[in-house]
């Protein structure tokens, strides 16, 4: 029996090589994860007609945000710059573009372990100058024992697949398949509003890891 990858292709689940007599099946399967991770993007959009002073404000407000956050017990390797960015602003008017200042924007990406912990960083970073939170996102980091019972539920799928198949066109069918190929096999989960205004009551999320196989079985 072989074992390969393949690229998923959903339109073709199903087929019969009657000239190989061979019966090749995409089983697909899934679990349910609970995450124990959870990340978040927050930090401080500024403001100024002066870029300088755009910076320094934008700094001032970002330090006492990466402060705040460190208080929590969230340590160096939790939390990473998102993005920096400096934009200049204009007005239009009268066909023509007048610069009447800066934004300067500072975000950071901040890892934490429960949904407790995700809403004190939210009421810390909000209540110290934080006007932007973005991309809440479940995940889970310990998935190994997910993907292997997905794609175990997958080959089972596929199994069926194969067996009915069989059964109803009276096809002699091996009980072992000579040849597995592992598609993909991912995670989805919802996501959080683009703007958060200010510490939100957060709910875990349950995930769902999914994998599928193709399966060639001999008749």
């Amino acid at each position: 029996m072989q074992h390969s990858y393949f690229p998923y292709e959903p339109t073709q689940q199903l087929r019969v090589d009657t000239q190989n007599r061979e019966i090749k099946v995409i089983g697909e399967g899934s679990v349910s994860a609970v995450p124990n991770e959870i990340s978040m993007t927050i930090g401080t959009r500024t403001e100024n007609r002066d870029v300088q002073e755009a910076l320094k404000e934008n700094s001032a407000v970002s330090n006492t945000l990466l402060q705040e956050i460190k208080n929590l017990g969230i340590n160096d390797q939790q939390i990473e710059t998102a993005s920096f960015t400096i934009n200049p602003k204009y007005d239009y008017s009268d066909g023509k573009s007048t610069l009447t200042g800066y934004e300067v924007q500072h975000l950071f990406r901040v890892r934490v372990q429960d949904v407790k912990q995700a809403g004190d960083v939210y009421n810390a970073t909000f209540s110290s100058g934080a006007n932007v939170a973005q991309d809440l996102q479940f995940r889970v980091t310990n998935d190994d024992k997910y993907e292997q019972e997905a794609i175990s539920k997958a080959l089972l799928n596929a199994k069926e697949k194969a067996f009915t198949i069989a059964n109803t066109l009276q096809l002699p069918i091996n009980q072992i398949p000579i040849l597995i190929e592992e598609g993909s096999v991912y995670q989805s989960s919802g996501s959080s509003p683009k703007l958060l205004a200010a510490s939100p009551p957060i709910q875990a999320q349950s995930l769902t890891v999914s994998a599928s196989v193709k399966v060639t079985y001999t008749y």
